[in-house]
Order: C-alpha cells, then structure tokens, then sequence
C-alpha cells in the first residue's frame, strides 16, 4: 500500500468527505463540519493524483445551514447534505446538475427522508450510472454523534429519489449496532467502502472498510477492514476512476486533510 498525502493549492482549511468525480477531474469536499464551523462545499481540478487546485465554494449549493456530502453520477447528477428545511420538511438531501463551477437549483429529494424528527439521512453516495443512492439513516438524539446509523439505499424513480426499503437486504452483512455511513461505490457498483464507528464518545474509533458481491441485485457480502488505513479519525472513502485507490480524510492533530491510498 501506498500512502500520500494530497495538496489542495490555494486552500489551507480543514479538508472533509471527498468524492472524486468519475472521470477523475474534479475533486468536492466541504470543510469542517463541527457545529461552530459553517459548514460549506467546495471544489477543486484535479493537476494529479495527489495534487489539486482549489476554485472555491460550488456555486448555488451552499446555504447558511450545514451542507456537504457531495456525491456525483458520471452525468453530473450533483447530491448533497443539507439540514436548511429540515425544521419544516424533515428532508435533509438535494439533488441538482452540475456545471463548471456551480450547480443549477438544488431539489430536495422529499421521497428519500423518513419524516421523523430526530432521524437525518447524514451522508449519501450517488451511484456511477445515478440509479441508486446510498444513504446513512442516523437517528439523532442530541449527542455529537447518531445514536444509529445504517446504510440504505434510494432508487432514482422519474424525477427524484425514492427510498427503497425493499433494498435494506442488500446491507443486512454491513449493517451492526455500531454506525456505518459514508458509503463509497465502485464505477460497476459492485464493490462497496463504508466508514464504520465504534465505541462511546469521547473513546471512539473509525475504520474503512471494504465489501463485494457478484451482482447488481445481490446483498453485498461479509465487509473486511482495510486495516493498513489507521490513525485518528478515518472517514470518507472515495474511489478513483479505475477503483484501485481511495480517497478518504483523516485527522492529523487539530486538522482534517485529504489522503490517497492504492495498491
């Protein structure tokens, strides 16, 4: 394994949740995302594999409430996090195209949100082809962290997404009493990365970890650490566009940087 840090140049600031586009050019991250900050989207060109210059905030997606999370399909299907109505709607993700710079008017995909107060989907991943998004469904209760999460999934369903519970099957082997979120998928959707957290604040830990399946419609099998992926605070992993790196950010001391591991 091969290990590096990346450069976002003409950006110093804690560096979030990456998601690599699907041809590799653009690199989305948000910054910190601790309820003191502002939590913003940002976005980056890609110069290498490691280095990147930074453009600034995405353009129409950021609000005075927290957004980030963003995810793509290889078509510029843009989603994020986002908790400005959730007050009112009980819905947290939004949807909208991409284009240089910034976004067109971001949706929010009602159909994906469970409508209860206190549960907040917290992170997505778009799937390459855009049919399916993976959620984290947290149930909120106050502390700085969800009291559960599990991973599902939404299907793309005309004009928005809709949440499939149907689909709870297809994580039944990743899904544990401790939190999964974070969900990165492989161009073929046939490998999966997940952030799993374990333990109880402040004595935590984070860890990658790695599942596989032969199908589309098949439950992804047992998940295996990426063990070789340590230190504080390891979270967010996103594939490369031929899938044998990882991106993913990391805490090194008080701040969060962006890392790349391939094999």
């Amino acid at each position: 394994m091969l290990f590096r840090s990346v450069v976002i140049q003409g950006y110093d600031g804690d560096a979030m949740e990456p998601f690599l586009t699907r041809d590799g050019s653009v690199l989305f991250f948000n910054n910190s995302n601790a309820p003191s900050a502002q939590t913003d989207l940002h976005w980056a060109e890609r110069v290498n594999d490691t280095t990147f210059r930074y453009r600034g905030r995405i353009d129409g997606a950021n609000s005075d409430a927290l957004d980030g999370v963003a995810s793509m399909s290889a078509d510029g299907r843009l989603c994020f996090i986002s908790t400005r109505s959730y007050e009112t709607t009980r819905g947290s993700v939004y949807c909208s195209a991409w284009r240089p710079a910034g976004v067109t008017p971001p949706v929010l995909q009602e159909d994906v949100s469970a409508h209860i107060l206190g549960r907040l989907m917290f992170d997505l991943e778009v799937s390459a082809d855009g049919a399916n998004l993976i959620v984290a469904d947290g149930e909120f209760r106050g502390g700085p962290a969800p009291s559960t999460a599990d991973l599902r999934q939404a299907r793309w369903s005309g004009d928005h997404y809709v949440l499939s519970p149907q689909d709870d099957a297809l994580f039944a082997a990743l899904n544990t009493r401790a939190l999964e979120y974070a969900a990165a998928l492989s161009a073929d959707g046939l490998t999966l990365a997940f952030t799993r957290l374990e333990g109880t604040f402040p004595f935590v830990r984070t860890s990658i970890w790695l599942a596989r399946r032969d199908g589309l419609a098949l439950p992804f099998g047992a998940p295996t650490r990426l063990t070789a992926i340590d230190g504080d605070f390891v979270e967010g992993p996103t594939f490369s566009p031929d899938d044998r790196a990882i991106y993913y950010h990391r805490k090194v001391g008080d701040h969060y940087a962006i890392w790349r591991v391939s094999r």
